[in-house]
């Protein structure tokens, strides 16, 4: 069976858990001899990792990349799977409002001007720092396929977010409409009209994959373009899946789709074989609790922060950690500095690597307090680093999290008190770690493959 798989942040450019969700699923997923040709849109130049073998004369520059990829368990024995770059100004998380930013930014090359948080964004940073394909940014992402649309100069970049998809979706088009495979698998809205006019050209099955909606994001209010694209592969695909019953619940709610039609398929984390231990080097003397994501209105930062105003007074020598960045940051900064909390606060930014193992290991606490969290995949990474979560009700990991502290994002009360108890209690904390290791142990992504596979098996076989 061969998958065209339309996804996101293909490694090592990871900004959040999609990312990590389509490397672990895809990686899984050709562990179980799935062949697999995965398509993403690409804001930045070359990459090369240990991992990654080009298998053509790949230019530098425009038009799409492939390379040959071997799965992360590095298992030689399966054979790579396939990843062609697209060349395209997107990613996920922006807004409309976002992207018009990042282009204005982009063409006048004015990266002073933008608001902090869309600068300390990954794909900001790139771009500021040369690493976009060449130093003709608006070349560079110029389709060496067909133009995108007939008639219109390729000398800018797209007006708007919804246009740039527009060229994306024509670039797929004109590359893979003739290209041979069994079954579409798309992850996300900006996806989504490529994969259904793919399915349309070839007749081929599309299976779309939700990570979030336009709800979970911007709340009720949302874009109303995003929530029709989303519609649209909704509606068109022969099989959704959801990362969690709350997600299922949620496009059954505001998309009308038949609950049939729709699979949950769960998040994984990757097994540890040695985690560093950062613990016994740890020289922080204070109590550590950290919020890791992006600083948006989905993630509920300013929620943590009045949560920790009423810490503060119980566990005076704490330290809240607020890692991420994102369009809230410079108001979630300010209300930290109006309720005088900034000496028990720490903004580190945007971490990875060996920052992010580090930060996982010294926490006595990992808090995510999302308004609207489809999965939430930082919990179990946490978890993997024997660091104990408290986590919303409004997510789906709390699905598969029984040995986990648990509350409604707006019971900041109750956030607080579950907080003290644990910093105030070690044998507590130790013993949520130890109950969810074992949790964990089954939340693989082979677990996830598997389940994904009996839904192309529906539609194939």
């Amino acid at each position: 069976m061969k998958i065209l798989m339309l996804g996101w942040e293909y490694p090592p450019h990871i900004a959040g858990g999609l990312g990590t969700a389509c490397e672990g699923l895809t990686s899984a997923l050709a562990d179980q001899g799935v062949s697999i040709h995965f398509v993403v849109p690409q804001i930045f130049g070359d990459e090369r990792v240990e991992h990654m073998v080009f298998t053509d004369s790949a230019r530098r520059g425009i038009g799409p990349t492939t390379i040959s990829e071997t799965p992360s368990g590095n298992d030689r024995s399966v054979p790579p799977y396939e990843v062609t770059r697209v060349p395209a100004f997107l990613t996920p998380y922006w807004s409309p409002t976002q992207f018009r930013e990042a282009v204005a930014a982009a063409t006048q090359q004015q990266w002073a001007s933008l608001p902090r948080a869309v600068r300390e964004e990954p794909v900001a940073k790139a771009l500021l720092e040369g690493e976009v394909y060449g130093v003709d940014l608006i070349s560079a992402l110029a389709p060496a396929q067909e133009p995108s649309h007939q008639g219109e100069a390729q000398d800018k970049l797209a007006p708007d977010i919804f246009r740039e998809v527009e060229r994306f979706t024509a670039d797929v088009i004109a590359r893979f409409s003739r290209e041979s495979f069994d079954l579409i698998h798309a992850h996300d809205w900006m996806t989504f009209p490529a994969a259904v006019a793919l399915a349309q050209a070839t007749q081929k099955p599309l299976v779309v994959h939700i990570h979030s909606l336009e709800q979970d994001r911007s709340g009720l209010l949302g874009n109303e373009s995003i929530k029709q694209i989303e519609r649209l592969g909704l509606v068109t695909a022969d099989r959704v899946i959801a990362v969690s019953h709350y997600t299922k619940r949620s496009i059954e709610q505001y998309h009308g789709i038949s609950s049939k039609k729709i699979f949950v398929v769960h998040n994984g984390v990757y097994p540890r074989n040695a985690v560093i231990d950062y613990r016994l080097k740890k020289t922080w003397p204070r109590h550590v609790v950290l919020f890791l994501g992006r600083v948006t209105f989905q993630k509920g930062p300013d929620y943590f922060v009045d949560i920790a105003s009423r810490v503060i007074p119980h566990v005076p020598d704490v330290l809240f950690v607020l890692a991420g960045s994102g369009d809230m940051l410079p108001a979630v900064m300010e209300q930290v500095r109006s309720m005088k909390l900034g000496s028990h606060f720490l903004f580190p930014g945007f971490l990875q690597g060996d920052e992010l193992e580090e930060m996982f290991s010294i926490a006595d606490l990992y808090v995510m307090p999302s308004v609207s969290e489809p999965f939430g995949i930082t919990a179990l990474e946490a978890i993997s680093f024997d660091t104990p979560v408290l986590i919303s009700k409004q997510s789906g990991v709390a699905e598969v999290l029984q040995h986990a502290l648990k509350a409604d994002f707006w019971d900041i009360e109750r956030m607080a008190d579950l907080i003290i108890n644990s910093l105030l209690h070690e044998e507590l904390r130790q013993e949520m770690v130890t109950r969810a290791r074992d949790e964990v142990r089954r939340l693989h992504w082979d677990a996830a493959a598997l389940k994904t596979i009996e839904v192309y098996h529906d539609m194939v076989l």
